[in-house]
C-alpha cells in the first residue's frame, strides 16, 4: 500500500481533478464496468460531490496521492424507510494504481461511515467477470447472496451481476 496515499471525504475543491479520474475510467471502456456514452463534466462532479454532502447518510470518499485522485467509492444507502439499515456502493481505482491495495483502503471509511450512521449492511453488485474486484471483496468478508443472470451486455455478450452484501 503507497504510504503517502490519503482516504477522505470528496471537497467541492475536488470537481476538476475528480472530473478528469473519471474520464480516464471511462476512456478505458472495461468490460467489468458499467459504460457511459460520455464522462460527467466538471459541473455534474461538482454536483454529486454537493449532493453527498448534503446527505449526512451517503459518502463519496476519494484516494488522493500526490494530488492525483487514485481511486473513489460512492456510498448512498436505500430510500425505503424498511431499508435504512442497508447502503450500497460502487467503488472504481485508476488503471497505474490496481493492486496496491487502494481498494481495501477506501473500503476502511466506509465501515466507519456506516457504523457512525446505523447502517447494518453493506451491498454492491460485480460484473460475474471482474475477478480481482471480487476477491477484494470476499478478502474483507462480502458473500455472494445472489446472481442476476446476464444482467449486463458487454458488447454482444451477456454478462452476471453478482451481488454481494455483509454484515455491518
Amino acid at each position: 500500500m503507497p504510504p503517502s496515499l490519503t482516504v477522505r471525504t470528496a471537497l467541492p475543491s475536488d470537481a476538476d481533478a475528480l472530473a478528469a479520474y473519471i474520464a480516464a475510467i471511462v476512456a478505458e471502456r472495461l468490460p467489468v464496468l458499467f459504460a457511459r456514452d460520455a464522462p460527467p463534466t466538471v459541473e455534474q462532479v461538482a454536483r454529486m460531490i454537493a449532493r453527498h454532502a448534503d446527505d449526512a447518510r451517503s459518502a463519496l470518499f476519494v484516494a488522493v496521492e500526490k494530488g492525483a485522485i487514485l481511486g473513489m467509492l460512492d456510498f448512498s444507502g436505500h430510500a425505503r424507510p424498511q431499508q435504512h439499515h442497508v447502503g450500497s456502493f460502487g467503488m472504481s481505482v485508476a488503471r497505474a494504481a490496481r493492486g496496491r491495495g487502494v481498494g481495501t483502503r477506501l473500503l476502511r471509511p466506509l465501515y466507519a461511515h456506516a457504523k457512525k450512521h446505523g447502517y447494518r449492511k453493506l451491498e454492491l453488485e460485480v460484473f460475474a467477470t471482474n475477478g480481482p474486484a471480487i476477491v477484494l471483496y470476499e478478502s474483507h468478508g462480502f458473500v455472494h447472496e445472489g446472481r442476476r443472470r446476464g444482467a449486463v451486455m458487454v458488447g454482444e455478450e451477456p454478462v452476471d451481476l453478482l451481488l454481494m452484501g455483509k454484515g455491518v
